[in-house]
């Protein structure tokens, strides 16, 4: 009776990962996916638009990046806030970013304060053209190395306390996240 007690001891035991599950680190591989399946979108209207020829002349580099723009747009109709930010993304993005204004010194703090007026003043919306009257505001140093790095195409953006997600060519919002810079 041992025999078969042990047998059946040893056939029900199941083979466990042990390595305990990182929720950031696990994110941020979701928000990478997110961000490489908006590539992949982006690659195929690139190709239906034409590559970008620098040698062209602005004119016809600005209409080509209207065209891009316009086909992201079309592509990604239905596309919303929170398709890239997701809110497990956003609340570990704003959580490191809230820590490291935290860590900051008051005389950097106050300094800030003054630039807030350089920030853009609109409220950032998924497929919005973002706007040309407003200066792309340098993106705080401090916070690139915190959130993970990103493809050559898009770049991250402060819009007053809003952080946002760039198409860089086409100058297209492709997502936001609302009151994630303090």
């Amino acid at each position: 009776m041992t025999g078969i007690v042990l047998v059946v001891g040893t056939g029900c035991q199941e083979k466990r990962d042990t390595k305990p599950l990182d929720p950031i680190a696990a994110t941020s591989t979701d928000f990478r996916k997110r961000v490489d399946a908006y590539i992949t979108l982006r690659k195929r209207l690139v190709d239906s638009v034409g590559e970008l020829d620098p040698t062209r002349s602005q004119a016809e580099i600005a209409k080509r990046a209207t065209g891009l723009g316009q086909a992201i747009v079309a592509a990604r109709a239905q596309a919303k806030q929170g398709d890239i930010f997701t809110p497990e993304i956003a609340t570990i993005f704003a959580t490191m970013i809230k820590e490291e204004y935290r860590r900051r010194a008051d005389t950097v703090l106050e300094t800030r304060e003054d630039q807030q007026e350089e920030l853009p003043d609109f409220v950032p919306q998924v497929n919005q053209i973002y706007p040309t009257t407003y200066p792309l505001a340098t993106f705080p140093p401090a916070l690139l190395p915190l959130l993970p790095k990103l493809p050559k195409d898009v770049e991250y953006r402060v819009v007053q306390k809003y952080l946002v997600l760039r198409d860089i060519e086409a100058n297209v919002i492709i997502d936001f996240m609302p009151n994630a810079v303090p």
